[in-house]
C-alpha cells in the first residue's frame, strides 16, 4: 500500500488537472473524474500493483517515475518500460478487464493518480474525447515498443539506449521534461536491459554527440530531435 503524505500546497492535485486527457473532457466529466481519482504518495521501491491481480485502477505518474516489470517462470524479473512524470499506464488491462500481466514499481519517491475502474469505464462509454485520447496513447505506446524491437534486432547498443531514454521524454507518452531526469545510471541500465557498464558507454556516446548531459544522479536530454533520430539508427545533421 502507499504511504499517504500531505501534498505541499496541493501541487500533485494541480498536476492531475494538467493530465493530457483532461482537455478532452467536458467540465462536468472532469469534475466527477477528479473527485473519484485518488492522489497518493509512494516511496521508492514500492510495488504499486502486483502481477496477476485484477486491474482496478488506471495509473498516472504525476511526479516521479515507475518501471513496468514482468517475471519469467523461474522468478527472474525483466523491466519492460519506464514511465516518467506526466505519463499514464495500464489502459490495456483496464480496457480488457483482465489481470495485470506485469507489476508496476516506483523507481523513486512518486506522486501517483489512481483512477478507479468504474470511472475509467464510464469515460470510455460516454466520452468521445477520452476515447480519442486513448487511441493516441495506445498508438504511441505501440510505436515505442516497435522501436525497442527494431533497436534490439537491427541497430547498435547505443540506439537501444537512445530508445529507452526517448521513452522517458517522449511528449506523446509523458509530460514536458524540465531539467535532468532524476535517475541513476544503474537504474537506467535496468530499464534498458543492459549491464551498467554497457549502458554507461552508450550514454557517453550520446553525450559525445551532444544529445545528453550526464550529471550525478541524473540524465538531461539536450537534443530531443537528435535523440529520436538516433533511435532510428540515423543522426540529425548539425
Amino acid at each position: 500500500m502507499s504511504k499517504q503524505q500531505q501534498a505541499p500546497e496541493s501541487q500533485p492535485h494541480d498536476l492531475l488537472a494538467q493530465a493530457p486527457w483532461v482537455s478532452s473532457l467536458t467540465p462536468q466529466e472532469w469534475h466527477q473524474a477528479q473527485r473519484e481519482t485518488v492522489v497518493s504518495h509512494f516511496e521508492a521501491g514500492t510495488v504499486v500493483c502486483a502481477s496477476g491481480v485484477p486491474a482496478r485502477h488506471w495509473i498516472g505518474v504525476l511526479d516521479g517515475m515507475v518501471k513496468v516489470n514482468t517475471a519469467s517462470a523461474d522468478g527472474r524479473f525483466t523491466t519492460l518500460s519506464g514511465i516518467s512524470s506526466g505519463g499514464w499506464l495500464g489502459e490495456g488491462s483496464m480496457l480488457k478487464h483482465e489481470r495485470r500481466p506485469y507489476e508496476v514499481v516506483t523507481l523513486r519517491d512518486s506522486w501517483l493518480a489512481l483512477m478507479p475502474a468504474a470511472t475509467f469505464d464510464r469515460l470510455c462509454a460516454t466520452s468521445l474525447g477520452f476515447n480519442q485520447f486513448l487511441v493516441r496513447q495506445l498508438n504511441a505506446r505501440l510505436g515505442q515498443f516497435l522501436a525497442v524491437v527494431e533497436s534490439q534486432r537491427i541497430h547498435t547498443t547505443t540506439s537501444q539506449v537512445a530508445v529507452c531514454l526517448w521513452e522517458l521524454v517522449n511528449p506523446a507518452l509523458c509530460g514536458p521534461v524540465r531539467g535532468p531526469l532524476r535517475l541513476s545510471q544503474e537504474d537506467f541500465a535496468k530499464l534498458c536491459g543492459l549491464s551498467r557498464q554497457v549502458a554507461a558507454r552508450a550514454l557517453h556516446d550520446l553525450e559525445a554527440a551532444g544529445l545528453v548531459s550526464l550529471r550525478y544522479g541524473g540524465i538531461e536530454v539536450l537534443d530531443t530531435d537528435g535523440l529520436q533520430a538516433w533511435c532510428r539508427g540515423s543522426r540529425v545533421a548539425s
